[in-house]
């Protein structure tokens, strides 16, 4: 009696101590069938990194019949080889679900599609990734740390209910993020800013280092100025926002065409210069030509006048007008009056109206790539780094 008690505490204890892993039972086998690895290979017809990334559970993807061989070879019921090997994998993959009130938030929040269209995001059902690359983007730690800029701004006559407001909400986040990131040090001078303006016209004579070199006058001025490209279904031109009670400006290539940019530099510092007190009290305005309150459009007409006028004049428009296919003498009259030619032709294309498409190919053709003269500053939306790191770099070339 005592001697059978005896082995069914030697039995009870050795199963304590029995491999409970895939590749500790493989090897146990091993050991009672005296047979080696590659012998073992050749019996199941597996690979050797077939069958230890199963062993291991680092084979994330796998033939479910190599599964059912090293069950047979194992003496394994199939199901549990299977529990296993996905035990190994969700230790070597471990996956944080999301949960149901994160994704309601999210969808509740952000217009995916419009996000998965920017490159921002790659699908708009795999929430994880969506989390991280939206977190990136604006600086947050967790998701529910977003909140929805109010929808007052500057300008406006009552509420101001906008189509795509999701993705504004996130494209005005996102510049916001930027300028915080950036944290201009200097204060704003008025003074000094009406003092740059005769300086900042032929600067665009210079494609690739113009934009650059105004942009850093500014800085120095107090005004921050950042390029962000619109997103699906915005008609954003630019935009002012107040951050930290000082101006900062987006820039964004709504037409595609070079002066484009300039008109919407001078287009927003006509607001720094004349509307920012108001823009302070809602905090930002955009350009924005979805929105046709009269109040609105009425500020808009000034400032698209004055960076009309500052820029290129209608009356020495008017005067070159008869030899606007005269492309050296336009370049030259350009240069004389220190700004870019592709500006007369845009400006001469948009008197002529949409229907001349004669007026619109002769733009094209004398515009330069506009890519030469964002590439420094641009931030576009699939560059999935974090903003912190984005802005540590541009900091040493641009911001200081």
């Amino acid at each position: 009696m005592g001697t059978e008690r005896y082995k069914d505490i030697d039995s009870l204890l050795g199963k304590l101590f029995e491999p409970t892993s895939l590749k500790g039972l493989f090897e146990k086998q091993l050991q009672e069938l005296d047979i080696t690895p590659t012998t073992a290979q050749d019996i199941l017809g597996i690979s050797y990194r077939t069958l230890y990334g199963i062993l291991d559970g680092t084979q994330k993807t796998v033939d479910y019949t190599n599964l059912i061989k090293l069950g047979v070879f194992l003496k394994l019921p199939k199901e549990q080889v299977i529990k296993l090997y996905l035990d190994l994998l969700e230790k070597n993959f471990p996956i944080t679900p999301v949960s149901s009130e994160k994704i309601n938030f999210i969808k509740d929040n952000f217009e995916l599609a419009a996000l998965k269209k920017s490159g921002l995001i790659d699908s708009i059902t795999n929430f994880d990734q969506i989390e991280q690359r939206i977190l990136l983007r604006l600086g947050l730690r967790t998701i529910f740390e977003y909140k929805r800029p109010p929808a007052d701004v500057a300008f406006s006559s009552g509420s101001f209910n906008p189509k795509n407001h999701l993705t504004r909400s996130f494209w005005i986040h996102a510049a916001t993020t930027c300028f915080e990131e950036i944290s201009n040090p200097n204060t704003y001078n008025r003074e000094e800013l009406i003092g740059l303006f005769p300086q900042i016209r032929w600067h665009s004579t210079n494609i690739e280092k113009g934009l650059i070199q105004v942009i850093k006058s500014l800085y120095r001025l107090g005004v921050t100025v950042i390029y962000q490209p619109s997103l699906q279904g915005l008609k954003l031109r630019g935009a002012t926002f107040s951050v930290n009670d000082k101006p900062c400006i987006v820039l964004t290539n709504y037409s595609g065409f070079y002066p484009t940019l300039w008109f919407a530099l001078i287009h927003e510092l006509y607001h720094v210069l004349f509307d920012f007190q108001e823009i302070k009290e809602d905090r930002y305005h955009l350009t924005d030509d979805a929105n046709d309150q009269l109040s609105v459009l009425e500020r808009e007409k000034l400032a698209d006048d004055f960076a009309r006028e500052y820029l290129f004049p209608r009356e020495k428009l008017n005067s070159i007008g008869r030899c606007i296919n005269d492309h050296d003498y336009v370049k030259s009259f350009a240069l004389d009056n220190h700004v870019h030619p592709s500006i007369i032709y845009v400006f001469q294309a948009f008197d002529d109206g949409a229907s001349d498409r004669r007026s619109w190919a002769r733009a094209k053709k004398y515009c330069p790539d506009v890519r030469l003269s964002i590439d420094a500053i641009d931030i576009p939306w699939n560059d999935n780094k974090n903003i912190e790191d984005v802005f540590r770099a541009k900091r040493l070339t641009i911001y200081n």
